[in-house]
């Protein structure tokens, strides 16, 4: 059985790349499954019961154990990447969104995607790496190249029809595109490449800088950059779904005083830091700080002494990227006063 597998983050370069190797699969097997899984158990259960010879495998979010499996296998496969400002907008013009949701699914997909970043057998095209360079014809050959698939030069210009070779209501063109032209005929919400998000609020704009452009992709200037969960992210736990605001009363019971924001990280090693200011004291207060993702990957409790800025540092294993990560600040037991401020949480990769 011949499987194409492509993996992409949401944008539009993954939307054309997939649109492409369903163009090549239709032209070199004709009849083909379609497999629409992040899971490696849906994708053996397809094996399994195969009824056609040929698939092709489009993920955005591959869950570890796919992802373990693709590098073990050793077989060849796509991956479609773009800037994640590019790529959020992109999510917000398809969805019709402009809220946090859209990070949260951006960081979910670059930390499932970055396990088979860096494998042999990936063919990575860069949105803005792939779009200015050649036609799309060039770019069908290098998928075609890449698969071993051999078309034919009938069954490129096939498929070149289906991928931006005519606009609605116009000719077949006489030379190929490039793949921004050819996108914005065959792709729903299709904008350029901006990269400075600014159809989007200031707020998620900030959210997207300090959230996801550390997580990018194979881009060396930024890779290991900590990365930073703003306080307007997290959730007030007197307040459900309401963001937490700069000051925090914490008088009252035992409770969560925050909590979220549920983002993704890589599979790895991570050292997360806490800070904090108490601006009116708690009378020997202790607090509960724990991190979670699907289980509980670190806990520690911490009691300040009187006012003044504090920190917290907790190491945790991300063994599974696919689940969201929430932090937890709770109050171990009642206040009569106190005020909390300055929250701040961010992330680097242990060494």
């Amino acid at each position: 059985m011949t499987i194409l597998f492509a993996f992409g983050m949401p944008g539009v370069m993954s939307s054309w790349g997939a649109a492409a190797l369903h163009a090549v699969a239709r032209e070199a097997y004709g009849d083909y499954a379609v497999i629409s899984t992040d899971k490696v158990e849906d994708l053996r259960q397809h094996v399994q019961n195969r009824t056609k010879a040929h698939a092709v495998l489009v993920s955005q979010f591959p869950e570890a154990k796919l992802s373990e499996l693709i590098l073990r296998v050793n077989l060849p496969y796509m991956l479609f990447l773009e800037n994640p400002m590019d790529a959020v907008s992109y999510l917000a013009r398809s969805t019709e969104q402009r809220d946090l949701g859209l990070v949260r699914a951006v960081s979910a997909s670059l930390a499932c995607l970055e396990p088979i970043a860096h494998a042999p057998t990936a063919l990575i095209m860069r949105r803005n790496d792939a779009g200015g360079r050649s036609g799309i014809d060039m770019l069908l050959k290098r998928i075609d190249e890449h698969f071993n698939i051999d078309l034919t030069a009938e069954q490129i210009a096939n498929a070149l029809l289906h991928l931006g070779m005519t606009a609605p209501g116009k000719k077949l063109l006489a030379t190929p595109p490039k793949l921004e032209e050819a996108a914005a005929t065959v792709i729903a919400g299709y904008a350029p490449p901006q990269k400075d998000g600014s159809e989007l609020s200031e707020p998620l704009q900030q959210a997207i800088e300090k959230v996801l452009l550390p997580l990018e992709i194979g881009r060396g200037d930024i890779s290991g950059q900590p990365i930073s969960w703003p306080r307007e992210t997290f959730f007030s736990g007197d307040k459900p779904n309401e963001s937490i605001e700069d000051s925090i009363d914490l008088t009252g019971g035992a409770r969560c005083v925050i909590y979220g924001p549920y983002f993704h990280l890589p599979p790895g090693r991570w050292t997360v830091n806490l800070a904090f200011n108490i601006d009116e004291d708690c009378y020997g207060q202790i607090f509960t700080i724990e991190v979670h993702s699907g289980e509980t990957l670190g806990k520690l409790r911490v009691r300040p002494e009187g006012t003044g800025s504090f920190e917290a540092t907790l190491h945790v294993d991300i063994v599974e990227p696919q689940i969201p990560i929430e932090v937890r600040f709770m109050m171990d037991s009642g206040a009569i006063e106190g005020r909390l401020s300055g929250w701040t949480v961010e992330w680097q990769r242990a060494a």
